[in-house]
């Protein structure tokens, strides 16, 4: 029998010392409760002020025991639910667990057929979603990109309308305000069976993003307020550049993302206690030459590592960011930014981790990155689940039997454990020189580019319900009447 025996379940970066993390803490609740937010929301700030917050004008400022009581009610573990009602796709939020998938809202997209860079249409929408569902290693699905050849206030929800029917994988969605979110919502819960069915299994994440520095904008927290009243998992979520909207230091921009972080916090949480609520950040650098926000940057690793650690310190999931790149193809600096964002994501344990497939800087998507992508976390994968230690997987007995100058190929021991000890690639090639040249001499790029088409020719993704083809068909139409009025 063992006693005070110490199991690790997994290989973990551990950056920030407790000491550090509680002035971290500390930090963000002085900058909410001494300089505090605007808040460009009327009905917010009065929903803030009811709830204990001090109101002067627009300016929001937040004791910290009014976002103490609110930080114990919001949940650290929860499940987002695939559609179709596939376990294998549900995403389990929890404490260990990293989650990968693409970003929204690149104007531009790298065509699969040409290669080229064009606008984002409407049908790349459809082809990100069937690629995502297609992928064992990509969690969630998002757009990587901003529907174009619409009317520009209904990019959103045909974007949403569009991918629903091609994954079964949770979607995170955005919107630009209240209307295109029901039109969202409306589509959603046509599937899940309602509202009610919808509360117990939601089946996507809406997206909000405030404004750095330290302003949360009208449409930013009306969307907040609407996925507190349909029982919506949230995202608030800045997108900050040091030295340009965010101090320029790790720790400053940690704080005042975290700040900003938390009055949607604080809005959620007074509207619908126990709402599921993701603290963001997309923290990267100013690169001072280029005069960019830089997706391919070191910093941007260890920012968000740093944002992570904070997050699960107060008892919140992150939104994290990884497997993107300043890289204007798919080439090399593609590979070694993508790959190592979206390791140190898994090594911190970022609960959601988007823009896989972010390339130029977030201005254009690829979801040829983003499977080239999957392969990275497969690996990352493998190595932040550890060693298991166990009679068994000591194999003492194994090692007697063999002796020396044996080998093990035959082992009832190798063959009950080879397929799941060992990582086996789906696009790093590691056959002989000869094997390489007989198959075509296929570099990355090329079984990159022929997997993606190939998903594309082959995967079939689940059905959705007829009555949710009716209900997409319908919103659409109201959307489009909607919009005719208005103009």
């Amino acid at each position: 029998m063992r006693t005070n025996y110490r199991i690790h379940s997994g290989v973990r970066f551990q950056m920030l010392s407790q000491d550090q993390l509680e002035e971290l803490f500390n930090g963000a609740l002085s900058v909410l409760e001494t300089i505090g937010l605007d808040v460009h929301h009327e009905e917010a700030r009065q929903i803030l002020g009811d709830a204990g917050a001090w109101v002067d004008g627009k300016r929001v400022r937040i004791p910290q025991h009014v976002v103490k009581r609110c930080l114990s009610t919001a949940p650290r573990s929860f499940t987002i639910y695939a559609r179709d009602g596939n376990p294998a796709h549900d995403i389990h939020i929890g404490p260990g667990r990293a989650h990968f998938g693409p970003g929204p809202t690149p104007p531009n997209f790298i065509d699969v057929d040409t290669l080229e860079r064009r606008p984002y249409v409407k049908d790349d929408a459809r082809i990100v979603a069937t690629v995502v569902d297609a992928l064992p290693n990509i969690d969630f699905c998002e757009s990587l990109g901003t529907v174009s050849d619409v009317h520009p206030d209904l990019a959103a929800s045909y974007e949403f309308a569009t991918m629903f029917p091609y994954t079964s994988k949770p979607i995170v969605a955005w919107s630009y305000g209240w209307d295109d979110s029901a039109d969202i919502h409306n589509i959603a819960i046509a599937e899940a069976g309602g509202q009610d069915a919808f509360e117990k299994r939601p089946n996507y994440v809406h997206y909000c993003e405030p404004l750095s520095p330290l302003v949360s904008t009208f449409d930013a927290v009306d969307k907040v307020i609407f996925a507190a009243r349909h029982g919506i998992p949230v995202i608030f979520t800045t997108c900050a550049l040091a030295g340009g909207t965010a101090p320029v230091t790790a720790a400053g921009i940690i704080v005042q993302t975290t700040a900003e972080s938390f009055l949607g916090l604080v809005l959620a949480q007074t509207i619908r206690p126990g709402l599921p609520f993701f603290m963001g950040g997309v923290l990267s650098v100013m690169d001072m030459n280029a005069m960019i926000l830089t997706y391919g940057a070191p910093e941007l690793s260890l920012m968000m590592a740093g944002a992570t650690e904070l997050a699960h310190y107060v008892g919140l999931p992150l939104w994290q960011t990884g497997g993107c790149t300043d890289s204007k193809c798919l080439d090399e600096q593609a590979a070694l930014e993508g790959s190592l964002s979206c390791f140190f994501s898994a090594l911190t344990g970022g609960d959601l981790c988007h823009d896989v497939g972010y390339t130029e800087s977030g201005m254009t998507g690829s979801i040829l990155q983003t499977v080239m992508m999957d392969e990275a976390i497969g690996y990352s994968r493998r190595i932040t689940r550890g060693i298991e230690v166990n009679e068994d997987t000591l194999a003492s007995d194994v090692i007697h039997n063999v002796g020396p100058d044996g080998h093990y190929l035959y082992e009832d021991h190798t063959m009950r454990h080879f397929k799941t000890e060992f990582w086996y690639p789906n696009l790093c090639d590691r056959h002989n020189f000869e094997e390489w040249e007989e198959t075509g001499r296929l570099t990355m790029r090329q079984r990159v580019i022929d997997r993606t088409r190939e998903i594309l020719h082959s995967h079939k993704p689940s059905s959705v319900k007829p009555e949710t083809v009716e209900a997409i068909t319908a919103v659409m139409n109201a959307a489009e009447e909607r919009i005719k009025n208005k103009d």
